[in-house]
C-alpha cells in the first residue's frame, strides 16, 4: 500500500501536471468506484478546474473548487499519465482528461475509490475524520507522542494506528523503530523519554528521505510519470529477513506484530 512518502510524491506529481487545468472528460469503470456513481462523476467534474492537490494521511485530495476528489489507492492503485484518452476498464478504473490533452488514469482501484465530497464535508469522510496528526505538523510533537504512548499496546501497533499518527505504514514503522533502536513489541508505556524522542526524530527524518528519493518500490508503486521510487535501496531492515544487519551483522528476523510482518534486529533492538 502506498504510504505517506508515496502518496506525497503522487500528489505533487498530479499538482505539477494538472493544477490550473480544466476537466474536459471524466469517466469511471463502474458505479462503486465513486460515491457519485458513473453519471454523477462525469457531471460533477467536467467543466471544473483543478485548483490544488493535497494529502491527508494516505489520502489524495483533489480540489476542484465546488467539489473535492477523495482518492484512496489502497494496495495496488496508481496514478499514471496516459499518452491519450482511453475508456475506463478494470485496470484504468477512473480516467480524467484535462484541457490541452493531459490524461490521468487512476488505476487498479479494486479496493480503493475516487469519491466526491463538498469541501465543507471532506473532514467527515470515514478515513479522514479520525486521522491523527500528520508527522510533519506541529501537532506531532514529542509531548504528543509521550501522551499517546502511555498505553500498554505495542509501540508498532500504535504507530500503525492512523488515529495516532496519520500516513505511516508497515515499511516505514519498521524502519523508524530500527533507527530508534526500539523493539516493535515493546509496550509503549515502557518507553523512556529518550526513546520517544528518537522515534519522533527518526519518523520525520526517514519520511523526508523517502520523499526525496520518491518513495519505495517493491512491486506496484510508480509515480505519475511511470518511474519507480529509489528508497528501497536505503532500507535498513524491511524485507531483509535472514540478511546481516548493516549495523551489527546479526541476522534480521521476521515475526508478526500487530497483525503485520515485522522485521527486527535482535541485537540493535533488544527487548
Amino acid at each position: 500500500m502506498p504510504e505517506l512518502p508515496e502518496v506525497t510524491v503522487i500528489s505533487e506529481d498530479v499538482r505539477t501536471l494538472a493544477a490550473g487545468r480544466k476537466v474536459v472528460r471524466a469517466e469511471i469503470f463502474r458505479e462503486n468506484v465513486s460515491n457519485a456513481g458513473v453519471e454523477g462523476f462525469r457531471e460533477r467534474l467536467v467543466g471544473s478546474t483543478l485548483r490544488d492537490v493535497r494529502r491527508r494521511g494516505k489520502i489524495i485530495l483533489l480540489d476542484f473548487g465546488d467539489v473535492v476528489g477523495v482518492v484512496h489507492l489502497v494496495i495496488s492503485g496508481r496514478v499514471l499519465r496516459l499518452p491519450a484518452w482511453r475508456d475506463p476498464d478494470k485496470i484504468h478504473t477512473a480516467v480524467i482528461e484535462f484541457e490541452d490533452g493531459l490524461v490521468l488514469a487512476f488505476t487498479k482501484l479494486w479496493l480503493g475509490y475516487f469519491d466526491l465530497y463538498e469541501p465543507e464535508h471532506v473532514d467527515e469522510h470515514p478515513l479522514i475524520s479520525h486521522l491523527g496528526p500528520d508527522p510533519f505538523t506541529e501537532a506531532f510533537s514529542v509531548q504528543y507522542l509521550a501522551g499517546v504512548f502511555g498505553r500498554k499496546a505495542s509501540v508498532k501497533g500504535l504507530l500503525l494506528d492512523q488515529s495516532v499518527v496519520s500516513g505511516l505504514g508497515n515499511i516505514y514503522v519498521d524502519e523508524v523503530l530500527f533507527a530508534a533502536s526500539v523493539h516493535p513489541t515493546r509496550k509503549a508505556d515502557t518507553l523512556t523519554r529518550e526513546e520517544i524522542e528518537s522515534i519522533h526524530t527518526a519518523t520525520r527524518e526517514i519520511l523526508s528521505q523517502a520523499i526525496g528519493l520518491r518513495g519505495t518500490t517493491f512491486d506496484s508503486y510508480h509515480d505519475a510519470f511511470g518511474e519507480v521510487g529509489k528508497f528501497q535501496h536505503q532500507l535498513k531492515i524491511f524485507a531483509r529477513v535472514g540478511e546481516p544487519c548493516r549495523v551489527c551483522g546479526t541476522k534480521i528476523e521476521k515475526s508478526r506484530v500487530a497483525g503485520r510482518g515485522t522485521h527486527v534486529c535482535p541485537t540493535c533492538q533488544p527487548l
